[in-house]
């Protein structure tokens, strides 16, 4: 999808400069879609995955397993011969899905030798845009079409690559939340750095449909994109702070000499004496279907 002016690329209407007070982005009024007015491609450097456990990864990572079963819990597919992830980093969460075959797609040349190294296969972007008639049971993309230049062509490359009866289960974050309307350019999710689309689930199931898949269910209720991102969200809210501290910690390895007192502060605050204001808003949100991410499995036409 070409995104370098204000016509929209998913359903060709003009777009908007007013995208709810952020004038870095176009946002269409009739399909829902909002993209960055700057073409400029999302960097990720080498050292963006480290191969390194902080201390805080190490306890988390008992919640991320939880995390990865649900996130495998989604495909409803009992017997599962091939699993292509999308995006898959280092390999953490495809390494766990229960399947013969399990392919990591990944632009970081470190992030792949890092799921060479646990034994997985390795793709790079290209080679997964190229490839054709993969049969894979399951393709995953958590939190990726926001940050690829072309989404559509992502989901063309995933059409042509699952067998018959296959599913694609897609995460991305949800602009209509309640989440976003309340921290606007504090929502974790926003991540102008990184993010250069965002959706509803308007223009999610447009873009699908474009591609040639039919959504077969959606949730809203999702507890690892979801109820953290409302967590960091308020975070950065009342800290002022756009540096998404607490996930930099337990994710990014952020090291003890960037701990600002104000981010860590509301952290503890919300963590605890907050967390149920968190845990109502997350339901609330999930109740409405206006929470912060989405997730939806869909199958080709």
């Amino acid at each position: 999808m070409d995104k370098a002016n204000s016509i929209c690329p998913l359903c060709g209407d003009k777009a908007s400069s007013d995208f709810f007070g952020l004038p870095a982005y176009w946002y269409c009024k009739s399909c829902e879609l909002a993209w960055k007015k700057s073409s400029k491609k999302a960097v990720y450097d080498e050292t963006y995955y480290k191969g390194k456990s902080s201390m805080a990864q190490k306890l988390f990572y008992p919640i991320a397993l939880f995390f990865y079963g649900v996130r495998e819990a989604y495909a409803g597919i009992k017997k599962i011969n091939i699993w292509i992830d999308v995006g898959a980093g280092e390999g953490g969460f495809v390494k766990t899905v229960h399947s013969k075959r399990k392919i990591g797609v990944e632009i970081s040349k470190s992030g792949r030798k890092m799921m060479e190294e646990i034994g997985l296969e390795a793709l790079t972007d290209q080679q997964f845009l190229k490839a054709k008639d993969m049969n894979a049971d399951v393709i995953s993309f958590w939190q990726v079409l926001e940050h690829v230049e072309n989404p559509w062509d992502y989901l063309k490359a995933a059409k042509r690559n699952l067998k018959k009866e296959g599913k694609i289960v897609i995460g991305v974050p949800n602009f209509q939340s309640l989440e976003f309307h309340f921290a606007k350019e504090y929502w974790f999710h926003l991540q102008p750095e990184f993010h250069l689309w965002h959706f509803s689930p308007k223009s999610l199931k447009m873009l699908l449909q474009k591609a040639g898949f039919s959504i077969e269910n959606s949730d809203y209720w999702a507890i690892e994109h979801h109820l953290t991102g409302i967590l960091q969200s308020f975070i950065n809210k009342t800290s002022g702070s756009k540096e998404n501290f607490l996930h930099r910690l337990l994710k990014r390895s952020a090291s003890g000499s960037s701990m600002p007192i104000g981010d860590v502060f509301w952290s503890l605050f919300w963590l605890t004496i907050g967390l149920p204001v968190v845990i109502i808003f997350w339901i609330i949100g999930s109740l409405t279907q206006r929470s912060g991410t989405m997730v939806v499995v869909a199958k080709a036409y």
